[in-house]
């Protein structure tokens, strides 16, 4: 490998910027729960789209099915909001 001035590691870390690691930043990277959501959103836009095609019956069913979906999600997002609680620790106000 060929030395440059550019990959001496005290120069990533200055280009980078991260010259320090502190506690905060040292934290679990958060996943969202496994949720059917998408796949319920995912049917609905398909069924929708198939309705298009055939007939007002399959975009009444569709959208419905979609808007299902969207509900679901918006729930289990809104209750994994009030399960982590305040992230900053400063309380409401």
């Amino acid at each position: 490998m060929v030395s440059t001035r550019a990959n001496r590691p005290h120069t990533l870390a200055r280009v980078s910027g991260h010259h320090e690691i502190t506690a905060a930043a040292e934290h679990e990277p958060h996943s969202p729960a496994p949720s059917a959501s998408p796949a319920i959103i995912g049917l609905g836009v398909t069924i929708l789209a198939f309705g298009v095609l055939f007939g007002l019956v399959l975009i009444v069913v569709g959208a419905v099915i979609l808007v299902i979906g969207l509900a679901t999600w918006l729930i289990d997002d809104a209750r994994a909001y009030v399960a982590a609680g305040d992230p900053t620790g400063h309380g409401s106000h």
